[in-house]
């Protein structure tokens, strides 16, 4: 699969996605209008409308701090440095090129048989495949 081929279905996947977690959470937000709704009607059933609304309003107040305090926690911890991908690939080719220099020192003809295979390698991989 050509790399524009590979771009077009990861962006479509990536659209389809999105549409797909933009509707759960509209409905998420309507279910919770309703239960904000019903809160307080039931609060306004207990005491009086003002206070039943001042009540709904801290409550409401209250989750979004939690769910701020939580989210943010959630994202320092996932923007802390992890190992990049770049660098433990970098690591292992460094690795590889001191195992292959060390093969082609005790004998250079290895070094040819390992350019071929590298070769076939690198054309198997790139090379397009037909369904």
């Amino acid at each position: 699969m050509n790399p524009l081929r590979r771009l077009t279905v990861l962006l479509r996947n990536g659209a389809l996605w999105t549409v797909l977690l933009i509707g759960v959470l509209l409905t998420l937000l309507g279910a919770l209008g309703f239960l904000v709704a019903a809160f307080f009607i039931w609060m306004s059933n207990l005491t009086s409308p003002a206070a039943a609304a001042a009540i709904t309003g801290g409550t409401l107040i209250v989750l979004a701090i939690v769910a701020g305090l939580t989210g943010g926690a959630i994202l320092s911890r996932m923007r802390a440095r992890q190992p990049s991908f770049v660098g433990s690939l970098g690591g292992t080719l460094g690795l590889a090129a001191r195992v292959i220099a060390m093969a082609v020192r005790s004998d250079p003809r290895k070094a040819l048989i390992l350019s071929i295979v590298a070769g076939a390698l690198a054309e198997y991989m790139t090379s397009e495949r037909k369904k």
